[in-house]
């Protein structure tokens, strides 16, 4: 990992590419996010249902699993994992969905659970907002995942969740190995998951989203570490670029986490009773672990702000060095200069010129001033 960033901070090509690539997709970002308005305005004028974000796969595809204490079956396929049923108390389920630009199927899936026509809406809608609504038969919740990649970039993803009696289902925009440990626990009877309710199953598969903002906050203070070094030893351009980049990432976790962490005080507020007594820990548990990542967050904010000082500071600090030098040259020169006028002119009756010493004696007196200036300009520590 190590390697990694240090490959990068000895780039500052592709970082300034980067970053102007950066400053296009601002400003492709804002002309999306005024696309997307306009798109969900129509829709809304339509009463249709309409996919609003960035497609990140071809095909939809679904994998149900029901299980309980004794037995675990695991479905794949559309027309599978649409049979879910769950409405029979000896089984939980979990369905996944990876992908959901569909709008048909995810109807679909809404219209086997009874999901309110506004719950579909905002599945298919990339663009709200985390949050958390409890409907009369089940819970929806919303949250933002985060996580770098292998450029370190952050990569955010939409998901979806829908908490009913005796069933989850997840929505992601793409294929992604957030739960494949949950899947594990699930096949090989590891833990409590197949113990427990289904809100023991969406408290794992929230707690493996928070998982990712920690690895990602984790990744950025790596790079912090090693930013902070060349701050106080080398700094350059590039090494601004790379405090102002991790900003913008550490701003965006933080304007995620809040209402992740909203969303969880909400549901313990609130008290539904889709969330079981002896479950709750659990999610006050998870709610104190995101205001860990929240305080870690601001505090990697706080030392990026230090060190974009600490730049700034280090760059006055050398233009004042450079002044000071040039100054004590220009300074030292001035008497030599004006004695080299004096005489420079053209004077006939100049008693100096006429004396076989004389130009070692001006150099002499030249040589002599500057000795003196420079050991004055040392005593008063200017040098």
């Amino acid at each position: 990992m190590k390697g990694k960033i240090l490959d990068t901070l000895k780039k500052p090509d592709e970082i300034l590419q980067k970053s102007l690539k950066s400053l296009s997709q601002i400003t492709g970002g804002i002309s999306n996010l005024n696309f997307y308005s306009k798109l969900k305005s129509e829709a809304k004028g339509k009463t249709e249902l309409t996919f609003i974000g960035e497609k990140k796969i071809e095909e939809v595809k679904l994998q149900l699993f029901r299980y309980n204490e004794s037995v675990c079956e695991e479905r794949e396929g559309i027309s599978d994992c649409i049979a879910i049923d769950p409405a029979n108390p000896s089984y939980n389920n979990w369905l996944n969905i990876h992908g959901i630009h569909d709008v048909d199927v995810i109807e679909n899936i809404g219209q086997v659970l009874g999901l309110e026509r506004l719950t579909v809406r905002q599945v298919v809608d990339t663009t709200q907002r985390p949050k958390v609504d409890d409907y009369e038969d089940y819970i929806f919740f919303s949250i933002k995942s985060i996580l770098k990649d292998t450029n370190h970039h952050l990569k955010i993803e939409q998901l979806s969740f829908v908490l009913g009696k005796n069933y989850v289902v997840s929505f992601q925009e793409e294929m992604g190995d957030h739960f494949d440990h949950i899947r594990n626990k699930l096949r090989e009877d590891l833990g409590l998951v197949r113990k427990r309710e289904s809100d023991f199953l969406l408290f794992q598969l929230l707690d493996a989203i928070l998982d990712n903002y920690f690895e990602s906050i984790d990744q950025i203070n790596q790079e912090v570490a090693l930013l902070e070094k060349e701050t106080l030893t080398r700094p350059s351009q590039r090494t601004l670029l790379h405090l102002e980049k991790n900003k913008k990432d550490v701003d965006k976790i933080k304007k995620s986490l809040g209402p992740f962490k909203e969303a969880l005080t909400n549901i313990l507020k609130d008290r539904t009773h889709y969330i079981n007594k002896r479950n709750r820990k659990y999610f006050r548990d998870l709610k104190n672990s995101c205001s860990n990542a929240i305080e870690e967050a601001n505090s990697t904010y706080t030392t990026l702000e230090s060190l974009t000082n600490i730049y700034f500071s280090s760059l006055s600090h050398k233009m004042n060095e450079t002044m000071k030098v040039l100054t004590t040259v220009a300074t030292i020169f001035i008497p030599l200069t004006f004695i080299v006028g004096v005489y420079g002119m053209n004077f006939r009756n100049m008693p100096e010129l006429e004396w076989t010493y004389g130009y070692y004696g001006i150099w002499a007196i030249m040589l002599l001033i500057t000795a003196g200036m420079v050991i004055y300009f040392k005593r008063k520590k200017w040098l």
